[in-house]
């Protein structure tokens, strides 16, 4: 919760440019998705989907995928996630709801898009809208002001068309009662494991059966585009100088509003939670028990304590509701204006509504504004000005040599002319130079870069690099002899699965026959054992036990054994030996948290239902010229 309550600028930024960048990565339903769409990228019922839109999602997919793997985002991830279908499935259903809505005369009014593009914090300057940011943020990633509210617009419309569908969802007391059980229900398992690896040792793999397999495994082995380049990196370090400390106090001196410390808060909350579309009766079950939490902390009563009992903030309820000193800014803007205008130890008095639900506060400290003494940022203001002449000393030594390696023939001769030791490498996207870091800036010039053109000064963490692009390698399947191992170790491996499989298979059948699990694992030298009692909200105290091994054993009834099951440390046999019905005196206790969670997941399956029922009835057709990398 404080995480989220807390405002990250960087996510903020990526989520308002890209607008709508989906997570609902359905595979493709039953619906008419046949043919060539005649323009853009496909049309419903009709309506065609305009390339730019189809580009403008791509990008965003792509960009949250590289935030969130970093270097390990390479174009074969980038296939495998299939995101071009994932674009292509999103703006489809979008579309979809968006003609339904449409049909039933749902609209989004000019006020209400206004009020959700201003109420968007990196939009705002000292708490208020700014047109001018917003058309700067805009420019910077390429978005018309007009594209972005066309963008804003259908987002609106679909929430709403959302909301609307899921209101009408209730969940009956024998679908709680079902969702207790299912999810308290205990069981105790045997299980026995046939290593893998021992058969691994046992099988080998002809040239023939090697070449079979990367023919028909070849994305497996498929080797991105790769540039070979040659480098120079010019380190800041190499021009350090001594700062004095009279150029620290000039410094401390002349830049005074650096070091001033806003007013901060030390507050605490009681949370209690609203589901997104959780309608008129979750309002008001929530604001009730922060209503009442309140009045206990007013009466006298530890709010730690109510904190403690009461908040379903997971993350601060241990901690009595702590959140920590917050300054403005970092806040979301309901709970940091009702957290500032309390005192020391003042209690709200009346709960506060944020996106997550209703929350009682205490203030538990004040820190007032003021400038951080010298001696509490010394150190800081010393590591900024050697960093910074450092880093123009750095900078003027790589435009000086700059000119002179655009143009040399023989770029590593010319590098040690200069005194900087030349480098060479083949990568691919999303690999990084040696002594560079993972830079996206160096690797966008890598690959923009025509043959032999060199791209510089490039700012990295420890300097300047500048790079020369020497050779273009397409993305081809290489030869069987460049990744003769790992085909021999794929198919090894595939071969060592099938002996293991047909192993535990044996040991199965002998299972169903009347053995005993454990004592014919014993005796064959396998790994066993009991898991104790465990259910699907409670894992097997045994750790050895893989999570599908588990699952396989709550389907099963009594004495049941399962089919062997395939997971990367080897193949289990499982048999459940009793299964234990949940105390019922429990579900009061988890009432509340289990019909909440039955009605998000009852609402959800409506609404993705009531979405793959539109597309079944429509008409689609996708462009069969449509390709990951055309944008």
């Amino acid at each position: 919760m404080i995480q989220a309550l807390r405002r990250n600028t960087k996510i903020l930024l990526i989520i308002v440019i890209v607008a709508f960048v989906g997570t609902t990565f359905l595979v493709w339903g039953k619906g008419s998705i046949t043919g060539s769409a005649p323009g853009g990228v496909a049309t419903v019922n009709g309506e065609e989907i305009p390339l730019e839109r189809y580009q403008r999602l791509y990008r965003s997919y792509v960009d949250f995928y590289r935030q969130l793997y970093k270097e390990r985002f390479t174009p074969e991830l980038a296939e495998r996630l299939a995101i071009s279908q994932r674009v292509v499935n999103d703006l489809v259903r979008e579309t979809l709801i968006l003609q339904r809505a449409n049909t039933e005369g749902i609209r989004v009014g000019d006020d209400e898009l206004r009020a959700q593009i201003e109420g968007i914090r990196i939009f705002q300057e000292n708490g208020r809208f700014s047109r001018e940011r917003y058309v700067i943020l805009l420019n910077r990633a390429k978005i018309t002001p007009a594209t972005f509210e066309a963008d804003q617009r259908r987002e609106l419309l679909r929430k709403r068309m959302e909301a609307t569908l899921k209101e009408g969802v209730k969940v009956s007391e024998a679908e709680l009662r079902q969702a207790y059980e299912f999810r308290r229900e205990k069981v105790r398992a045997a299980w026995a494991e046939v290593e893998v690896q021992p058969f691994m040792a046992q099988v080998s793999a002809t040239d023939a059966e090697l070449e079979a397999f990367l023919k028909q495994n070849s994305l497996q082995f498929q080797q991105a585009e790769r540039r070979r380049v040659q480098y120079a990196v010019v380190s800041a370090k190499a021009f350090a100088t001594p700062v004095t400390d009279a150029e620290v106090q000039a410094y401390y001196k002349e830049h005074a509003s650096e070091f001033e410390r806003p007013r901060r808060v030390r507050v605490a909350h009681i949370l209690a939670r609203v589901p997104p579309v959780g309608g008129s009766e979750a309002e008001d079950k929530a604001r009730a028990k922060v209503e009442g939490a309140i009045k206990r902390a007013r009466a006298g009563e530890d709010f730690a304590k109510l904190a403690k009992a009461l908040s379903e903030d997971p993350a601060t309820a241990g901690a009595g509701g702590d959140l920590g000193y917050v300054a403005p800014g970092e806040l979301v803007p309901a709970f940091e204006q009702a957290a500032f205008a309390l005192r020391k130890g003042e209690i709200s008095r009346e709960p506060v509504r944020t996106p997550f639900g209703y929350h009682a506060l205490k203030a538990l400290g004040i820190q007032e504004a003021g400038r951080r003494p010298l001696k509490e940022v010394a150190g800081q203001i010393k590591e900024k000005l050697e960093g910074e002449r450092s880093d123009r000393a750095a900078l003027a030594k790589v435009e000086e040599i700059r000119s002179a390696l655009q143009d040399a023939k023989d770029f590593p001769a010319e590098v040690r002319r200069r005194g900087l030791e030349p480098k060479t490498a083949l990568v691919a996207r999303g690999e990084s130079l040696e002594g560079t870091g993972p830079v996206q800036s160096v690797e966008e010039a890598v690959f923009s870069l025509t043959m032999g053109g060199v791209a510089g000064p490039i700012k990295i963490p420890t300097g300047y690099v500048l790079v020369k692009v020497v050779e273009t390698l397409p993305a081809a399947v290489p030869a069987l002899a460049e990744v003769k191992t790992k085909v021999t170790d794929a198919v090894k491996r595939q071969k060592a699965d099938a002996l293991a499989w047909a192993r535990a298979r044996t040991l199965v059948q002998a299972v169903e026959k009347g053995e005993d699990l454990l004592a014919a694992a014993k005796r064959q030298g396998l790994a066993s054992g009991d898991t104790g009692f465990f259910s699907r909200s409670e894992p097997a105290a045994d750790r050895r036990v893989p999570g599908d091994v588990m699952r396989a054993a709550l389907l099963l009834a009594p004495g049941k054994v399962a089919e062997p099951v395939t997971t990367p440390q080897g193949v289990f046999v499982v048999r459940t030996l009793e299964r234990r019905p949940p105390d019922s005196a429990g579900l009061e206790k988890e009432r509340e948290e289990l019909r909440q969670q039955a009605l998000e997941a009852k609402r959800n399956q409506a609404w993705e239902g009531w979405v793959l029922s539109l597309r079944a009835a429509a008409k689609i057709q996708v462009s069969s010229s449509l390709s990951p990398a055309a944008p």
